[in-house]
């Protein structure tokens, strides 16, 4: 039963950071930060940035 309720801890913990790091691109990109900056404050590669961008249409 623990490890049903640590896997949903962990779960959560997991969409939350990515609701940030997208949070934290957008407002980048609204600053007209360079990717390789986003990348850097968004503690993630610029690919990665460039994935997120694409997926949640933040162009």
């Amino acid at each position: 039963m623990e490890l049903k309720y640590n896997n949903i801890y962990l779960k959560g913990k997991e969409e939350e950071r990515k609701r940030r790091t997208i949070e934290v691109i957008s407002n980048c990109l609204k600053l007209d930060l360079s990717l390789d900056v986003t990348a850097s404050i968004a503690d993630i590669s610029v690919e990665e940035v460039k994935q997120c961008i694409k997926e949640n249409h933040l162009n």
